[in-house]
């Protein structure tokens, strides 16, 4: 639903932006021809990282049933197969419902924007040939998600079925190969080489913005590649937001056990949170650069693409905050992971003491490490990308001529902060109830 939706309504914007005059500005033209490719990885990249954990989650529950499939016969490949199936049959069915809802609630909205006077009253081609991708893409990416997921199914050995069961063995991010380490590098560094270079063109001529772009999008790419890299440092520092107590440092420790289930988590609200941050600033540098020199022009002009900007600006923060709903199940499925892999350290707690009410925060406190990393992450890398992207298309003497600083809205900021304290409250809810119902004793007895 959501990459039919982004689909959609980046032809929306496009039919809308010539029928308003308004792609004369290069900065629109280019931004809503790159919007379409650029959403709709990021549904499936994001849909992707929620899926696999998702996977792993029923991995773990089924831990013991696999294990006694194994005793019986059964080999890792067949069983991961047979997932992968099921993977194939629910990217289907989600595809085909969700291509059929994001249609629906893009042309209600499209009908009442223009019943209201927002937009102009302007046909638009419901049913693209570009809508078959989410489909094909849909399945692609649950089947491989479902496989990535289940690759736990080769470590689970026959004998776990007769209750010899372990602790999972922590992740260690020194096993990531080589090659990938260097391919971090290489993508995030020359990324950022190539957007300063597009900022420094950007100061002479509007095509500045055709090299900053793929400069920011290979820079970005790395440091999601990379996230396990960064963000479990992030964690450390985010930490000490919640105290010394023994809940807030075993939180930590979880966080930190865990590393590429960590950054899986988090990243996801780091791509949701960087785009909302990267549009706003772009669009309001763009509007308080621009419009004073529009107004004195032609005032009316101005005003009018004053207000199809912000508008735009607006929707896309409605489609993207699509992304962060889905990180926000994304987080909700790693906590629950994370409390049924430590179901016997959680027994151990409570039989030495710990009350209901400190699980409860040990669980909200691991969330809001996690919730804060990524906020605040997204919302530095969005100012960056947005503010960058606003110099290479208009600081040239085409334009404005000369350097300015970003226009962060204050709305921004109290928006992040606040989405980022009720996604903490809400994704840890569901994994902290299930934590403080499990009995002391028969978590120590789990075989």
């Amino acid at each position: 639903m959501f990459a039919t939706m982004l689909i959609e309504m980046d032809a929306v914007l496009s039919v809308q932006s010539v029928a308003s005059g308004f792609t004369q500005h290069g900065f629109v033209r280019a931004l809503l021809d790159i919007l379409g490719l650029l959403f709709f990885f990021v549904a499936v990249f994001v849909s992707c990282v929620v899926t696999a954990n998702t996977f792993s989650i029923i991995m773990a529950g089924r831990a013991k049933h696999i294990a006694l499939l194994r005793l019986l016969g059964a080999s890792a490949r067949t069983l991961r197969g047979a997932i992968v199936i099921e993977g194939i049959v629910i990217g289907f069915l989600g595809a085909l419902a969700g291509l059929v809802i994001g249609l629906v609630v893009t042309s209600v909205s499209y009908s009442a924007l223009i019943a209201s006077g927002t937009f102009v009253d302007t046909p638009i081609a419901v049913f693209s040939p570009l809508l078959v991708a989410p489909v094909i893409v849909g399945v692609a990416s649950t089947a491989g998600a479902a496989w990535f997921g289940s690759r736990a199914l080769l470590a689970v050995s026959p004998i776990e079925a007769t209750g010899a069961t372990q602790e999972p063995k922590p992740e260690s991010l020194a096993d990531t190969p080589r090659w990938r380490r260097t391919l971090v590098i290489v993508l995030f560094a020359g990324g950022l080489g190539l957007l300063l270079l597009g900022v420094v063109i950007g100061l002479l001529t509007p095509l500045g913005l055709l090299v900053a772009t793929p400069g920011g999008a290979l820079s970005f790419l790395g440091f999601v590649l990379g996230s396990g890299y960064f963000i479990p440092r992030f964690l450390m520092t985010a930490g000490r937001l919640t105290g010394s107590s023994t809940p807030s440092t075993l939180a930590t420790a979880n966080a930190l056990r865990y590393p590429a289930r960590s950054s899986r988590s988090t990243v996801g609200l780091v791509i949701g949170v960087t785009l909302v941050t990267m549009f706003t600033v772009a669009g309001q540098s763009f509007l308080a650069q621009t419009g004073p020199v529009a107004a004195a022009a032609d005032p009316a002009e101005a005003a009018g693409d004053a207000a199809f900007l912000t508008l735009t600006t607006g929707i896309l923060a409605v489609l993207i905050g699509f992304s962060l709903v889905i990180a926000a199940i994304g987080l909700v499925n790693s906590l629950s992971l994370s409390v049924l892999q430590r179901r016997r350290e959680i027994g151990l707690l409570r039989a030495l003491g710990f009350t209901k009410s400190q699980v409860r925060f040990m669980i909200l406190a691991e969330s809001i490490q996690l919730t804060v990393v990524g906020g605040v992450t997204g919302l530095v890398l969005g100012v960056v990308y947005g503010w960058a992207g606003a110099l290479a298309a208009i600081a040239s003497d085409h334009h404005i001529g000369g350097f300015f600083w970003p226009t962060i809205p204050l709305w921004v900021i109290g928006a992040i902060a606040a989405g980022a304290v009720l996604l903490a409250v809400v994704s840890s809810a569901v994994p902290a109830r299930s934590a403080i119902n499990v009995s002391p004793v028969r978590a120590l007895a789990i075989d």
